[in-house]
């Protein structure tokens, strides 16, 4: 990796994950007002199966020491996307390191993609930050999707969800992880993006190596024996902790249009409130195919744009 003089490449080290999250904060908060990142889901991610330390992440450091940039790359079945997460320290900004870090994750994509053809290269970043905008035109990408955060603050106690015929709501019961997993992955067919998580991936970040997993609030909608949505929420949003925080949110295509999913957001809105929340917060996709963002819109959640994805496609070698 070619960095500007004064600078050094390495791989992450488990201490490094309070000082990545309090970069990456530094810069949403003087973008957007909101920090957006946590110890946790920085660290997670390392500990991922499959994850490798010296192949997947990197820590740029300046003279002293200090963690001027981080980058993260994630190759998943269907194995048609190479997908990036990257930042510059504020105060290192205008210097290259983001042009380094973009070459960098491309020859590190596509020694992950190799044998595997017609790869995007995708990098989320903050929405409407001009100068990631400026940098990532530059090098040929193009911003494909926006993804908005959404929030409610209630003015009084939520009205209680209503009934859905032959839908039992129940909490999670330790042991039914591996359903909610297969009833999240159905759900999310229909979606836009590069598929669903593998299962292992997918209940390590959300169950395993969770520090806000409370199996109290995740609530499954049960139709008989078969699950057919699920809605998993956190007591505390990494943006505002006065607000609880929907994670997930699904309903298989076949149980759509019943209010299936309306009564498990509402029914998260009830228990926030009792828990003495202000309101409550999630991500969508701003063209989400299965309307959830219409949804969010129809129970009082705005919108506010908070990250973006660009695309380009994950070139050879020279």
């Amino acid at each position: 990796m070619e960095l500007p003089p004064g600078y050094r490449l390495r791989a992450p080290e488990i201490e490094d994950g309070a000082a990545i999250a309090d970069m990456l904060n530094e810069e949403t908060v003087a973008l957007t007002g909101v920090p957006v990142a946590s110890v946790e889901w920085v660290t997670t991610a390392w500990t991922a199966p499959g994850a490798r330390l010296d192949r997947d992440f990197g820590v740029i450091t300046d003279e002293g020491g200090a963690i001027a940039g981080y980058f993260m790359l994630a190759f998943e079945p269907p194995h048609t996307t190479v997908f990036v997460i990257a930042a510059v320290a504020l105060s290192h900004h205008n210097r290259g390191i983001g042009s380094a870090i973009v070459a960098e994750v491309e020859r590190r994509g596509r020694e992950l993609a190799a044998g595997h053809d017609d790869v995007t290269l995708r990098i989320g970043a903050l929405a409407g930050e001009p100068r990631v905008a400026a940098l990532l035109t530059a090098h040929g990408f193009r911003e494909v999707r926006v993804f908005w955060s959404m929030t409610l603050r209630f003015d009084g106690p939520p009205p209680p969800p209503a009934d859905v015929a032959g839908i039992d709501v129940r909490t999670l019961v330790p042991g039914q992880e591996r359903q909610v997993y297969e009833c999240a992955a159905a759900a999310f067919e229909d979606h836009w993006g590069d598929g669903f998580s593998s299962e292992q991936s997918w209940l390590h970040r959300h169950v395993h190596a969770s520090d806000t997993f409370d199996p109290e609030l995740w609530y499954l909608a049960w139709e008989g024996e078969l699950l057919v949505g699920v809605l998993l929420a956190a007591a505390e949003s990494g943006e505002d902790p006065e607000l609880g925080y929907v994670a997930w949110l699904g309903v298989r295509r076949e149980a759509r249009g019943r209010g299936i999913g309306e009564a498990l957001l509402r029914r998260s809105f009830v228990k926030f409130y009792e828990l003495g929340k202000l309101g409550a917060q999630l991500v969508v996709d701003s063209e989400s195919s299965t309307g959830a963002d219409r949804l969010y819109e129809r129970v009082g959640m705005t919108a506010q744009p908070r990250f973006a994805n660009w695309d380009r496609a994950l070139l050879p070698a020279d």
